[in-house]
């Protein structure tokens, strides 16, 4: 079992890679049942610090037996579930934990959206596990043959919003103790209200970061 430290080390590590620049939210944008599949997704995808593989259908990484095992697949079989399992690797330290994700994936007018949260937070009925509480983060993407463009919301734009009373919706202000307590905010608002808001401002250039760009490695599925 990871040490509480390794784990927070790994998830404070994962929010600089991605430039702190995120949502926070307790409910999803992009709930199970409502997620759909994006072309070109599944795969391999790469910056020089991160790796990001996306699996769909783990029939396609043989290389990641973990995600078939207990099951036994038909042949030709299709899955009908549309989610990913996201593996988040930090190139800059290959001896760290793999993180793994759930990821949901949803277009909304013309953009779709990715909606993340930690799938192994919670490792049994344990103290720890009391502690840790799931959330979810969203961003727009794009995939083209190479190329998976990855843009997180601009987390002091969002705040200026709710702080000027701009935009209402409803969320919670915390304080991080770990941060010299600054103050952050988390979304408490329905998937619906996400949906809503995400629909209004998804074509808002301000609501964004700069893009990360991660370029698709030779894999299974080429």
């Amino acid at each position: 079992m990871k040490s509480y430290l390794k784990t927070i080390t790994t998830l404070l590590f994962t929010g600089i890679l991605f430039s702190g620049c995120y949502l926070n939210s307790v409910h999803p944008l992009v709930p199970v049942d409502q997620a759909e599949l994006l072309e070109g997704l599944e795969g391999r995808w790469e910056t020089e610090d991160q790796r990001w593989t996306f699996i769909h259908d783990p029939r396609n990484f043989p290389d990641f037996e973990s995600f078939s095992e207990g099951y036994d697949f038909e042949d030709n079989e299709v899955l009908e579930d549309k989610i990913y399992f996201l593996l988040f690797e930090n190139l800059q330290d290959l001896s760290s934990d793999t993180v793994y994700f759930l990821a949901t994936v949803k277009k909304f007018g013309e953009n779709h959206f990715l909606d993340l949260s930690l799938f192994d937070y919670e490792e049994g009925n344990s103290f720890k596990a009391a502690h840790l509480f799931p959330i979810h983060t969203f961003s727009k993407i794009r995939v083209t043959d190479q190329l998976l463009t990855v843009n997180f919301f601009e987390d002091s734009w969002v705040k200026e919003l709710i702080m000027s009373n701009r935009v209402r919706i409803k969320h919670e202000r915390t304080t991080n103790q770990l941060a010299a307590g600054s103050s952050e905010i988390l979304i408490t608002a329905s998937t619906n209200e996400l949906q809503n808001f995400i629909t209004k401002y998804g074509n808002d250039d301000q609501a964004f970061d700069d893009p990360i760009g991660l370029k698709r490695i030779t894999n299974e599925l080429q």
